[in-house]
């Protein structure tokens, strides 16, 4: 018979983070001798689109999803309402089930895998996915000047102490979060508890083998230097700055095309109404499905992106870096960004950019040129760290010693 434990997780299975980054490691698990409830929270517009789909990947295996709808648009105070609702239903699996393991995802659904291995004393997994708190002010989401965020701050950096102290298992997604947990907490036996495990991704899926063709190839000749970026507009991401970036390499690169492959049309065309028309010739712009994001890549020569630069991007892995290695693509980022010092520099996986200025830019794009003379087989890293396999066979190590 197979253990049961439970999942539970403030991302919706419904959102694309929950199909790349949570369901495939569940499946896996599942797929190693364990019965999973999955507590979501999910958005009711993206539930209606995604739910048949949901339920038809996880139909063959042994997992039972439960969920609550939740308003991404609803104040902070609301989501303490979502965390009673969630442990409301997480309490009634536990009582009506032998759990034998909690998973936490991030910091809010830790609180509850807390609680509950106080309350009932089973294993709980703090799956921390990042510094949330941290994040949250390096992405000006909570303000400094304001007292309610700044109280926000303080009480989840202490609730994070205690899952570090408390956690029978950590996982991280980053060797330079550990590095960073240990150097303040040296007391708490962190690194014997802890398993990295950065953003993976489906190398079979983002392979250049059985690709979707894409027939709106908007306006992309073969001939042009396609640079691409994927993902979203915004807080995190420095679109601007990857616009100047390519603008200043056409003068090296003169075929050269930036495609921007987003959900976030409306913020994207905000920033390209700053530019000119003829600087804005060489980007297009393509809102696509999960499924079609690989045959865009395969069209690429190099993905390029760029970081905002803060304290709590240290523990970040971002999962676009995954798959951009895994189509073979070589990727242009920003230094100091998670382990990404460790992956471009030991296994030259791209070039790294230092600062944003137009210097800068030039002498990457002598660097990035000169890749093309050194036959470098990128996808090798993401198949030798970042296959999605990877990730389920370290997960399962975990489950099974918690779980004997």
């Amino acid at each position: 018979m197979n253990k049961h434990t439970l999942y539970i997780t403030f991302d919706g299975l419904s959102d694309p983070l929950g199909q790349s980054q949570i369901l495939p490691y569940l499946c896996g698990i599942a797929n190693n001798g364990y019965h999973i409830t999955i507590l979501s929270c999910e958005k009711e517009d993206r539930l209606t689109k995604e739910k048949a789909g949901i339920e038809e990947t996880i139909k063959g295996f042994s997992i039972t999803w439960k969920y609550i709808l939740y308003d991404q648009d609803g104040g902070f105070l609301s989501r303490f309402l979502y965390i009673k609702k969630l442990s409301v239903l997480a309490k009634q699996v536990i009582t009506s089930s032998s759990i034998s393991l909690i998973h936490c995802r991030s910091y809010l659904a830790s609180l509850l895998g807390l609680k509950f291995k106080n309350q009932f004393n089973i294993p709980f997994v703090f799956d921390m996915r990042g510094f949330w708190a941290d994040e949250r002010i390096d992405g000006s989401i909570w303000k400094k000047s304001n007292l309610l965020h700044v109280l926000f701050y303080k009480y989840f950096k202490s609730k994070e102490i205690q899952f570090l102290k408390n956690a029978d298992a950590i996982v991280s997604l980053t060797y330079s979060a550990i590095t960073e947990i240990e150097k303040k907490n040296p007391n708490y036996l962190i690194k014997e508890r802890t398993t990295v495990i950065p953003c993976c991704t489906n190398v079979q899926l983002f392979s250049r083998d059985n690709l979707v063709p894409i027939n709106d190839l908007q306006g992309i000749k073969t001939t042009d230097h396609l640079i691409i970026y994927t993902g979203s507009i915004g807080t995190w991401y420095f679109t601007k700055e990857l616009i100047d970036c390519v603008l200043i390499w056409k003068n090296h690169i003169p075929n050269i095309k930036l495609l921007i492959v987003t959900k976030d049309l409306v913020e994207l065309d905000l920033i390209l109404n700053t530019y000119s028309k003829e600087e804005n010739s060489i980007i297009k712009k393509v809102s696509a499905s999960y499924k079609d994001v690989p045959a865009y890549l395969a069209m690429a020569k190099a993905s390029m992106f760029f970081i905002k630069p803060s304290y709590s991007k240290i523990a970040s892995s971002p999962t676009k870096m995954a798959e951009c290695w895994a189509m073979n693509l070589p990727i242009i980022t920003n230094s100091g960004i998670g382990d990404n010092d460790l992956y471009f520099n030991k296994h030259n996986g791209g070039i790294l950019i230092n600062n944003f200025t137009s210097e800068e830019y030039e002498k990457a794009c002598m660097n990035y040129l000169s890749l093309f003379s050194e036959n470098v087989n990128y996808r090798e890293i993401a198949l030798t760290y970042f296959d999605t396999k990877i990730a389920i066979s370290k997960y399962t190590i975990i489950y099974n010693s918690l779980t004997r």
